[in-house]
């Protein structure tokens, strides 16, 4: 319980927007958020756990990262263009694989216990990367949850000027991300985060 209480503690810190922007994009980009959410959040906590567990070995700038900045913008393009589920999930999984790859974690104690136990035991470090994540991410469950709750709210979530913020948002990302600047940004905002 303590993982996830400082996932939610991380929201406040600097370097946690280097996840919940891209994640607010796809949140307002796409209209399945009952879908996308743990598509987001499943995806970053793999992302996550595998470079923490030193199985994720790319550098996040380069080639690699420049391809995916693009390949993020043409996604999160057809996504608004298309509206269906498959464009909306193919954004939402190479988003949050970019946001992962890319942020540098503001380190608590429990995520600091996680990092150090990941290398020699990474399988029993996956549940906590999940906890820890479901934490940070618990303002886009809020957000899933009211288009259950609030069905009227959710309809105005939909209106076309709402997702064409998102698509700005994932538009700007995938950007810094081509450039390589989003990597500097990620490593600027942890520089001025601390637990």
């Amino acid at each position: 319980m303590g993982t996830f209480a400082e996932g939610i503690e991380s929201i406040r810190f600097a370097c946690s927007l280097v996840l919940l922007i891209p994640a607010l994009g796809i949140i307002l980009l796409g209209r399945r958020r009952n879908l996308l959410v743990p598509v987001w959040i499943v995806t970053g906590s793999l992302v996550a756990w595998l470079r923490f567990a030193g199985w994720w070995d790319l550098e996040s700038s380069g080639l690699w990262h420049s391809l995916s900045g693009v390949l993020l913008v043409v996604l999160a393009w057809l996504a608004w263009k298309r509206n269906d589920a498959i464009a909306d999930s193919a954004v939402t999984v190479l988003g949050a694989v970019i946001a992962s790859w890319t942020w540098v974690p503001c380190v608590g104690r429990h995520l600091g216990d996680i990092l150090n136990a990941a290398r020699s035991g990474p399988w029993g470090q996956l549940l906590p990367t999940v906890a820890f994540m479901v934490g940070l991410f618990v303002p886009l469950v809020v957000l899933a949850a009211l288009d259950v709750a609030a069905p009227k709210l959710a309809e105005r979530a939909e209106h076309p000027q709402v997702r064409t913020v998102g698509l700005a948002i994932m538009v700007l990302v995938g950007a810094l991300v081509a450039v390589t600047l989003f990597d500097d940004l990620a490593g600027e905002l942890a520089r001025r985060s601390s637990f």
